[in-house]
């Protein structure tokens, strides 16, 4: 390994390492800003003043685990990092870093236009780092050996999923009806295939290959 490649994987690991810290420092802000009541009687009256702060606490972490699964996965198709990518994941942890404020909105609130906030900003985090990862696939060259329709699929799943996910999640518990936890069950389903049939275009051109 010469000492050019070392810096450069040098530099994407502290990004990744510096981001993983952000989302843990995000996950804990929303843990430490849940108070319990100052009066109450009893495990079942606790958790009735409490359910929609835990409601919204439950919301966010799944967010944010959501974005550090997608967050990992897209950066560990990544060969090394500039400058450029540097900026655009600061401005994705930015967004991730107002997370715990919105869900403070969210249960302190309650009310529609808190939740638009919510669903606003989680997409707004979805697309950051859609930007991040279209930069860094097509136009940074800083990617491993891909498809350009893989390459766009990644950013169509990292722009789209998360907001989707968040707002299907938002429709059940306001509705209190199923439908927004089918729609998710709908959404992981179909994900799973388009991942198999992605995954097979990929492979069959380094098939061909081998075999010529």
């Amino acid at each position: 390994m010469t000492d050019n490649t070392h810096k450069e994987a040098q530099h994407l690991h502290r990004l990744i390492l510096f981001s993983d810290a952000v989302f843990a420092i995000a996950i804990t802000l929303l843990a430490i800003e849940i108070h319990p009541p100052e009066h109450w009687h009893g495990v079942a009256d606790l958790f009735g003043q409490m359910q929609h702060k835990l409601m919204a606490y439950a919301v966010s972490f799944a967010v944010v685990g959501v974005y550090w699964i997608s967050h990992r996965r897209t950066y560990s198709r990544l060969r090394r990092a500039d400058g450029v990518l540097d900026l655009l994941n600061l401005a994705m942890l930015g967004l991730l870093g107002l997370l715990p404020l919105a869900t403070e909105l969210l249960w302190e609130s309650g009310s529609a236009p808190a939740a638009l906030v919510y669903v606003g900003l989680v997409t707004a985090i979805g697309l950051a780092h859609a930007v991040a990862w279209g930069y860094a696939a097509l136009f940074g060259g800083l990617s491993e050996p891909m498809s350009t329709i893989e390459k766009i699929y990644v950013l169509l799943r990292v722009a789209l999923l998360p907001g989707l996910m968040c707002s299907l999640t938002f429709i059940s518990l306001i509705t209190r009806t199923p439908w927004g936890w089918l729609g998710i069950a709908g959404v992981v389903a179909g994900l799973s295939m388009v991942n198999r049939r992605v995954a097979r275009q990929a492979a069959a051109p380094a098939a061909q290959t081998a075999d010529a």
